[in-house]
């Protein structure tokens, strides 16, 4: 697949280590003098700041000129003095919380990018993510809006409410469980296996390195119109030297928590886009099941925009999937969910059935029989 100069610079750099293939490749794409204003703007979006930092810091003056590299350093730096503004609020929140009583878990930003890498600068942050327990989740609201941030909006389906604080410019995550709410999956499992990460010179309760594996997964593609580039990053990051049982072990815990579908399809997102090795370990047959990778294929057709095709100049897109429903179908764990979700997504009609044909009220029934042959028609 051939994308833009800049894009296929930011993929390269967005993988955890470059072989010398790779770094050949990156010089090669240096060297064709890359849209600078485009691939900031590319790695800001896609939170890609610091790997491009890094990989670009040792190249030579003639590949990499001083004015930009002043400007990738001085935007790192930016990237950091943020992230620490916001490491520094986790901790004065979670002692905050826990002089109310109530238990919670800081994931995501900052305190993921400890686990992942051991460095909070290696990881572009946009806010807090705080795990409460539903019981407590109101109760926190309201002591986080006595400290000064406001409820902005609530999310059921994303199971959290945001809030904001104008004098401080930080926005928290609120999550009563871990998105999207209709895949199920047991956010009370991931508080079994806690584990203390160091912020700040602090120790803090987080999710092991493997559950923020499938929590990043989940992240990764829980929105085929939305992926995160940095997502796949740290899992390429967090898998980088993955056995065997580490694997089995992954996907075993992925079977607990409800997110097998969703892990594999991360790894293959992962594996087209950073080249990441395929595990030999684990189930091996959702790497080629056909659902699984038409979710692939989507997610990858929106990540980035493609080069216009040489023979008739269209965008080359493709898109299998068009409603969340159906692709939360390919990513539910559970057979029987399957099932029945999918019964109820072809027999409930909606608006193209009345627009399909239009009945009068009293025999409005008659949609039930009209949706399965309309969507027949169409598939056909």
């Amino acid at each position: 697949m051939k994308y833009l100069p800049e894009v296929e610079l930011l993929l390269l750099c967005a993988r955890p280590r470059t072989d010398e293939s790779v770094a050949h490749r990156i010089a090669e794409l240096l060297q064709q003098k890359p849209d600078w204003e485009s691939l900031f703007r590319l790695a800001d979006y896609y939170r890609t700041i610091p790997k491009l930092a890094m990989h670009l810091h040792h190249q030579p003056a003639d590949l990499l000129p001083g004015a930009i590299q002043s400007a990738l350093q001085a935007r790192h730096r930016d990237t950091t003095r943020h992230n620490l503004v916001l490491s520094l609020e986790i901790l004065r929140l979670v002692d905050l919380l826990a002089t109310e009583g109530i238990a919670v878990v800081p994931f995501k930003g900052p305190v993921s990018a400890m686990v992942v890498y051991g460095d909070m600068a290696m990881r572009a942050c946009g806010d807090i993510d705080l795990l409460v327990k539903r019981d407590d989740h109101r109760r926190a609201e309201r002591i986080l809006e006595t400290d000064g941030y406001a409820v902005e909006q609530r999310y059921e389906e994303a199971m959290q409410s945001t809030l904001w604080r104008e004098s401080s410019g930080i926005s928290i995550d609120l999550h009563w469980g871990i998105p999207p709410a209709r895949l199920r999956l047991d956010a009370e499992r991931f508080r079994d296996d806690l584990r203390p990460v160091n912020v700040l010179g602090r120790p803090v309760l987080t999710f092991s390195p493997r559950d923020t594996l499938l929590v990043t997964a989940v992240n990764a593609v829980k929105e085929f119109w939305k992926p995160s580039l940095h997502h796949l990053s740290d899992i390429a990051s967090l898998t980088a030297d993955y056995t065997d049982d580490d694997w089995a072990a992954a996907f075993d815990r992925a079977g607990e928590t409800g997110c097998r579908r969703m892990l594999a399809t991360a790894v293959l997102f992962a594996h087209r886009m950073l080249d990441i090795t395929l595990p030999s370990a684990g189930p091996g047959r959702l790497f080629v099941n056909p659902g699984i990778n038409r979710a692939v294929d989507e997610l990858q057709a929106h990540l980035f925009p493609q080069e216009p095709d040489a023979t008739d100049g269209s965008v080359m897109r493709t898109f299998h999937l068009r409603d969340a429903q159906r692709y939360y179908l390919i990513l539910t764990d559970s057979w029987w969910r399957r099932t029945r979700d999918w019964l109820g997504w072809v027999v409930k009609p909606n608006a193209a059935d009345q627009a399909f044909v239009a009945l009068p009220g009293k025999l409005s029934f008659l949609y039930f029989f009209i949706r399965p042959i309309r969507l027949l028609i169409k598939r056909l």
